[in-house]
């Protein structure tokens, strides 16, 4: 399983208080980059990564949390789903998250989360200074 930041991996808990803080969320990214964006090979890693993803989501701010859900969500449908279509489909459907999330945290945390990965030719412009979106050759 590789998420769809690098490649192609519920919904991290609720909180009743709002978003988390900006400055914190942005310092957890920092120190756990390596892990958010690394590419388990074990079923033992895969569970960590989600993990460390749920817990990294539980203090994202309002303005990215639903965003970092969906990915969250998307790497236990890959991890837990037993239809490969369906996996697929939500892998699709969280290309926009993902490079809404990479493109946040270059905005607000001036963090390079490297470039995003998407299956259909990115939307979003990639000319405002923020990450870079790939498409695989067709």
């Amino acid at each position: 399983m590789v998420v769809v930041l690098a490649a192609a991996g519920g919904v991290a808990g609720c909180r009743d208080g709002g978003g988390g803080d900006t400055a914190q969320f942005c310092e957890m990214v920092q120190t756990d980059i390596g892990a958010l964006r690394s590419e388990p090979t074990t079923a033992e890693e895969v569970e960590s990564l989600i993990d460390l993803w749920r817990e990294v989501g539980d203090e994202a701010p309002l303005a990215i949390e639903t965003d970092w859900s969906a990915i969250v969500l998307m790497m236990e449908t890959a991890w837990t789903g037993e239809d490969q279509e369906e996996a697929f489909a939500r892998i699709y459907a969280t290309e926009r998250s993902s490079v809404a999330v990479a493109r946040w945290l270059s905005d607000n945390c001036a963090i390079d989360f490297g470039p995003v990965s998407t299956i259909s030719p990115p939307a979003v412009s990639t000319t405002s200074g923020g990450p870079t979106t790939t498409a695989p050759p067709a």
